[in-house]
């Protein structure tokens, strides 16, 4: 299947954006389940397309096409986990266990990440989790700039481009794991 995808998300990055926010439900909808044999088979690929996401109006996307909000989250955090899986620079950060709810702040779309220090693990997805260590809501758009990488944690969060409820230590512990996973997108 996930060889049968790739030229379909290829034809899909050359098209406009437009085209391509049309496009992308559909598109979702075909990866779904095979997520992570298409990021283990096309890095590349999937990095590009998170890169096109990262141009979307995610709050608009997410209040267009309310079903995909969770694939579109369930797409990118399997990516994420692959990466990590497959880059040691990466999990070379991951030292301790830290959990994280996302919610944005102009859109319903939740989510969460947990950091597995013991095994050097990043896993995320829609929904939240219960008691996590840390809190972090914004605009939809830079919650997802915070995961690919186009928002930098330290300097979003001087900028007041999210706002984060937990221990700052903590936040500031999380911020070489993101930046590290940032590269991991290029």
């Amino acid at each position: 299947m996930t060889d049968d995808i790739a030229p379909t998300v290829e034809a899909s990055l050359e098209k406009s954006q437009d085209e391509l926010e049309e496009e992308l439900p559909e598109l979702l909808a075909e990866l779904d389940g095979e997520t992570r044999e298409f990021v283990q088979a096309n890095p590349g690929l999937f990095g590009r397309l998170v890169g096109r996401m990262d141009d979307l109006d995610v709050a608009a996307f997410v209040e267009a096409n309310p079903e995909t909000a969770d694939r579109f989250q369930d797409f990118l955090w399997t990516g994420v986990e692959v990466l990590v899986a497959n880059d040691p620079a990466v999990q070379e950060q991951i030292n301790q266990d830290i959990t994280v709810n996302f919610e944005a702040t102009d859109c319903p779309m939740t989510g969460h990440m947990a950091v597995d220090g013991s095994e050097e693990t990043l896993t995320g997805g829609a929904g939240t989790v219960d008691d996590p260590t840390l809190e972090i809501t914004g605009p939809a758009d830079n919650l997802v700039g915070l995961i690919t990488g186009a928002i930098d944690p330290v300097q979003g969060f001087m900028a007041q481009q999210y706002e984060m409820d937990g221990p700052v230590a903590t936040g500031t512990q999380l911020a070489p794991i993101m930046g590290e996973l940032a590269e991991s997108f290029e």
